[in-house]
């Protein structure tokens, strides 16, 4: 192999896992991600010292706004990095307060699986929170892999019994919300028992939380999906033309036949380059230069894609509202999926989401803040009309005040309507 060109690939054993916790106040995922961090070793050795056990300073490693240390509590969403020797990992820790359902849905919606956090020593009778319901709720209705870390099982002296109850009540919940695979691991964040390292119950024999992450299978998805790679920018050389982006679904190639845009115009890659190198092969998450075999006119916005994909100006769509302004009918307002922009309009509210009780109510004539909703939506120019189970990158998008540029709600397309 010429020593100028390789393939870029996703390694199984460094593959790039996306997930984010959740949890009610008090119910210790800050303590849990700062444990995360601190066994998995990517911490400098003063700042390992000076943690020892301390449940609060391993919970500080994440709660970085001031606001968030004086109350004690997750207000937005903290991002944290940390890697094993076969899987890096990035999490996103989301606020537990119903108020912040927004900031949560922003963290689900880049993340593969969610690590639901319940603290055993407030769970009597097998009753969830609200909040955990909440939760798990919003993980449904965003596609994720749900992994339940019971915790603070140390305060209960590692009570079998106990974990047992909470796993049917769990597993009743999941069976409500359509969810498949939950796994409920016992731990001590504090302790750092089936964390990272095993420990605390010597009745469990099943994987550690870090193992479970590992075994998630959204990331596998994404580069098995259908290319989508929209188009950021064009840049010349002196003797060609490329076209930069970063890949959202699939993978691409030299030589690949593909299509631009919803005209579907037929195009071959010539050549993929990822840091100015070219490469034999990328997949999704990377962000790439690629140029044709001949001249196109890409612009941004455009996407380049595999054969076969749609494109629809009316969609359904779930929508979580994240404006403290209440949506009225007849607003117009900007749509952003990927590099594309357009105007969109609500036409109708088919129902909301209550993620309490998981019923449908119908007949709404308004959205308020953190609000969820199935709604229809036309643009004025045709969209990608993946849905967001099929290709979360592409099938998501956002809306957004024309005059303010005020982020109005998060959209997941469900269905394209032709």
């Amino acid at each position: 192999m010429d020593g100028n060109v390789f393939a870029l690939r996703a390694d199984a054993e460094t593959r790039q896992i996306r997930f984010m916790t959740a949890g009610s106040v008090d119910d210790g995922k800050s303590t849990l991600i700062g444990r995360l961090l601190l066994d998995s070793g990517v911490l400098m050795r003063d700042q390992a010292d000076s943690i020892g056990d301390d449940e609060e300073h391993l919970a500080a490693l994440t709660d970085g706004l001031e606001a968030e240390r004086a109350q004690g509590i997750t207000i937005d969403v903290a991002y944290r990095y940390f890697e094993t020797p076969r899987a890096s990992f990035i999490i996103a820790d989301a606020p537990g307060h119903e108020q912040y359902t927004r900031n949560m849905v922003t963290a689900a919606s880049a993340s593969d699986v969610a690590v639901i956090v319940i603290d055993a020593s407030r769970v009597v009778g097998g009753v969830l929170k609200r909040q955990t319901r909440r939760h798990a709720a919003i993980a449904a209705l965003m596609g994720l892999d749900v992994i339940v870390a019971v915790n603070k099982m140390d305060l209960i002296g590692w009570s079998q019994e106990r974990f047992n109850d909470i796993e049917t009540a769990f597993a009743d919940l999941a069976g409500a919300l359509k969810l498949s695979g939950v796994v409920c691991v016992p731990v001590s964040a504090r302790r750092g028992d089936n964390v990272v390292r095993r420990g605390g119950a010597d009745w469990w024999r099943g994987p550690i939380l870090v193992e479970l992450i590992e075994q998630s299978q959204g990331p596998a998805s994404r580069h098995e999906a259908p290319l989508r790679l929209p188009i950021q920018a064009a840049l010349r050389d002196v003797t060609s033309r490329f076209y930069v982006g970063r890949i959202e679904a699939g993978s691409v190639r030299p030589g690949d036949h593909v299509v631009l845009g919803p005209q579907a115009y037929p195009a071959t890659i010539a050549s993929v380059r990822v840091g100015g190198r070219p490469v034999l092969r990328a997949e999704a998450g990377t962000s790439v230069a690629i140029e044709f075999d001949d001249e196109r006119d890409v612009t941004r916005g455009d996407v380049v894609a595999a054969p076969g994909v749609r494109y629809a100006r009316s969609v359904v769509a779930d929508l979580c509202w994240l404006d403290e302004a209440p949506w009225t009918k007849g607003r117009r307002y900007l749509l952003r999926q990927g590099t594309l922009e357009t105007q969109a309009l609500i036409e109708e509210i088919a129902f909301v989401h209550d993620v309490e009780d998981f019923s449908r109510r119908e007949g709404a004539s308004s959205l308020s803040l953190n609000a969820i909703a199935s709604v229809r939506l036309a643009t004025r120019d045709p969209i990608l009309a993946d849905t967001f189970s099929q290709s979360p990158g592409t099938g998501a998008f956002a809306l957004f005040d024309p005059q303010t540029n005020q982020t109005c709600a998060a959209g997941m397309i469900r269905e394209a309507i032709t």
